[in-house]
């Protein structure tokens, strides 16, 4: 039976205490200072492929896959343009977008009910002790800009990563990289975070905004959902 290491318990800890501190969080939104306050490393990234070095460092993505078909750029159009439905809650917003991706995509939820709601559609992690990484997407019930992080996302992504820190057959990985697709409203963004032994980075995209980016959107964000794990989480 695998042990964890003193280090290890330790890293464990920290995000453990960081994971209290944003669910005790007054405001739900947090800006860069308040990042930096809580030893989080803010970083810019992005998901094309053309600007390598600012792409994500674990996960590599799926190349082939093809453009979404003129139907669910359609329907997520007419969805979305429809303002006179009771369905108009950032949430709301949220579920038709994500749902309309997630048909589009091939191929454990954490939630809370409570405002600002916030949930995980679906998580997926890999089998066996190779990979600790973790892949994830879910919506908020907010809505926000390229300038604030929301606190649901921050505690889905702190979550899943301990979530995988606590499992002995992962006990000898340093890092648990998370890579998050978040839902919010019309716009989504994605993540990639780990823990590197001094504080949580934190990477982000700019918003794609719907339905005016469906179709680069939805194949920019599955391309990298769908991407294999990489790098060194030792």
């Amino acid at each position: 039976m695998p042990t964890e290491s003193p280090e290890h318990l330790a890293h464990r800890r920290v995000l453990l205490q960081l994971e209290r501190t944003i669910d005790e969080h007054q405001n739900h939104t947090l800006d860069k200072s308040q990042l930096k306050a809580l030893k989080i490393d803010f970083q810019r990234m992005t998901l094309d492929r053309k600007d390598s070095d600012h792409n994500p460092s674990f996960f590599a993505p799926y190349s082939s896959l093809p453009k979404p078909d003129d139907s669910i750029v359609s329907q997520v159009r007419s969805s979305l343009e429809r303002e006179d439905t009771c369905f108009t809650r950032p949430a709301d917003r949220a579920h038709q977008v994500a749902g309309r991706w997630s048909y589009y995509i091939p191929y454990e939820d954490l939630y809370q009910h409570e405002q600002p709601e916030f949930g995980t559609f679906r998580m997926t992690d890999i089998p066996g002790k190779v990979f600790p990484h973790t892949k994830a997407y879910m919506y908020n019930n907010l809505d926000t800009n390229d300038e604030e992080i929301l606190s649901g996302e921050l505690l889905t992504i702190l979550r899943l990563m301990l979530g995988q820190l606590r499992k002995a057959r992962l006990l000898q990985h340093r890092k648990a990289p998370v890579f998050l697709v978040s839902f919010m409203g019309k716009r989504a963004r994605a993540f990639e975070s780990y823990y590197n032994g001094q504080s949580l980075v934190l990477r982000t995209t700019k918003l794609y905004n719907f339905p005016e980016e469906t179709s680069i959107g939805f194949k920019t964000l599955a391309e990298w959902y769908l991407s294999s794990p990489t790098g060194d989480t030792f």
